[in-house]
């Protein structure tokens, strides 16, 4: 049972911070290496400037991204994940299998 409890929380806690809308998609993006902030908007369907902003800096203070700033002139800021960060690459490439075999399949039989 305790491992139950544990398994929850750390669960929950994950999805507290992978669950918000938009960062997923961010971290996907950057598992291609670093981006601009720009390329990030781009990659991102959907997201605004100020999420993606409010976004970037949580999963930063998650530890999760860094944020580097190369002087210019002019001065370019890039984003690249931590290995903490990369350390999801299985856990969201599980989860795009299991979304392209059970969700795809699912929405097209629709």
């Amino acid at each position: 049972m305790a491992e139950a409890v544990g398994a929850c929380e750390a669960i929950t806690q994950v999805f507290s911070l992978l669950g918000k809308r938009w960062s997923g998609l961010i971290i996907v993006t950057l598992l291609d290496g670093p981006a601009r902030f720009s390329r990030i908007v781009q990659l991102v369907p959907g997201v605004s400037e100020r999420m993606l902003s409010e976004r970037l800096r949580e999963l930063a203070a998650a530890g999760l991204l860094t944020r580097c700033v190369e002087e210019g002139p002019p001065v370019n800021v890039r984003y690249q994940l931590t290995p903490r960060g990369e350390a999801l690459r299985p856990a969201l490439a599980e989860l795009e299998r299991w979304g392209s075999e059970q969700l795809v399949e699912t929405a097209a039989a629709l």
